[in-house]
């Protein structure tokens, strides 16, 4: 009986001894949730821009676009224990009964397998997502939370109604294949004459003073935006019924309404100055055919492309040792691969000759902007109820 009582007692010291710890300590739950949630986050924004940017390819090839609802990536972690235990015989001396010696193990697998949809949408969600236009009070909230405005009307706006001060009613279209070299006073267009009423338009903005939007005077329809050094107060006044709100513009005499573009009209814009920058592209990398103010750049410069995708070449050129990591988007179309929206960390005061601040395309690079603006958009349209204003601020 002391024989038997000596090894039960070591059988369950050696029981003990092969115990699991806790299979998940704090830290490592943690950090584990950390790593899982920046890792899916990562995922579903390349997989959106990604989207984005193929759309943008097939448009300069005036091919159809096609757009995928994705859901939100979830991962469940399946835990599998492994439970073994065994007796084996040993003697227990003349004339005794074999008594069992014991062994016991556990072991636990974990089995994890992220789920997600993609799917095409439905006709009503396709048509508020991508085909209806942009809501003016969407316009708005961009308009003033800083996002570059030369960039928000060359991409939203597709039209322009110009009053002046004698009643006079001007109409300028922003058509984007007949925009090339960037507008310069040698090209005549109706595109470009769009392109030179919007600047003239914001460098009245920007000289102005500081908006005044009240008091007595002429009541705006529906839809006003700013008021920037008016002749005379203004107003706004109540929509009529049925009326659409465009946003309005009051700019010194002059009232600038605005017609604004869906999200496929955006993205098929972007596609069409590409087409027209291909004609002369240089070095793997097409740019659209019209600039906007360089990124972090305050104080003149020449601009840079509105867009511009790069080859898979050029690209390891700007990133040699990460691409897929450096640029916003990446896709595979027609047996190549593109890339788009480098990262640029800088802020800058004036252009100069060399450096980070130099006014050039790889410099001052606008696609990430572009590529966040029309995943916004997106992620707005889907549902009404997710139409509320963005909290992102980009600082020109």
């Amino acid at each position: 009986m002391r024989r038997l009582a000596a090894y039960a007692t070591a059988l369950l010291v050696a029981g003990c001894g092969t115990a699991p710890s806790l299979p998940f300590r704090r830290e490592a739950l943690a950090r584990q949730i950390s790593d899982d949630a920046a890792a899916f986050n990562e995922a579903y924004g390349r997989a959106v821009t990604g989207q984005i940017l193929l759309n943008i390819l097939r448009s300069r090839d005036r091919l159809p676009r096609h757009y995928l609802s994705m859901t939100g990536i979830q991962d469940s972690p399946q835990v599998r224990w492994n439970e073994n235990a065994g007796i084996g015989s040993i003697p227990l001396g003349e004339g005794g009964s074999p008594w069992g010696f014991g062994s016991f193990g556990i072991g636990r697998e974990t089995l994890s397998r992220p789920s997600y949809a993609v799917q095409p949408f439905g006709a009503d969600v396709l048509t508020r997502t991508a085909f209806q236009p942009t809501q003016p009070y969407v316009f708005a909230h961009y308009w003033e939370s800083g996002w570059p405005r030369d960039l928000l009307v060359l991409l939203l706006v597709e039209r322009i109604t110009k009053v002046g001060a004698d009643g006079a009613v001007h109409d300028f279209v922003n058509e984007a294949n007949v925009v090339f070299d960037d507008c310069v006073s040698s090209v005549d267009t109706q595109g470009c004459a769009f392109v030179r009423e919007a600047r003239a338009m914001l460098s009245a903005i920007e000289a102005a003073d500081p908006e005044r939007r009240a008091g007595e005077g002429a009541s705006v329809v529906c839809g006003l935006v700013g008021a920037y050094s008016p002749a005379r107060a203004v107003k706004p006044a109540p929509p009529a019924d049925n009326a659409r709100c465009e946003p309005r513009l009051v700019v010194g005499d002059a009232t600038y309404t605005l017609g604004l573009r869906s999200l496929d009209d955006v993205v098929y814009y972007i596609g069409e100055l590409l087409r027209a920058g291909s004609m002369r592209a240089e070095g793997g990398a097409v740019a659209a055919q019209v600039n906007v103010r360089a990124a972090g750049l305050r104080g003149g410069g020449t601009g840079v492309p509105l867009f511009r995708v790069l080859s898979e070449e050029a690209a390891k050129r700007e990133a040699p040792h990460a691409p897929d990591a450096h640029f916003t988007a990446s896709v595979s179309y027609a047996g190549e691969r593109y890339y788009a929206g480098p990262a640029i960390g800088r802020s800058c005061g004036a252009a100069s000759d060399r450096g980070q601040c130099r006014d050039d395309a790889r410099n001052g690079d606008r696609s990430s902007s572009v590529l966040s603006l029309i995943a916004e958009l997106m992620a707005l349209n889907q549902s009404p109820d997710a139409i509320r204003a963005p909290s992102r601020l980009i600082a020109e």
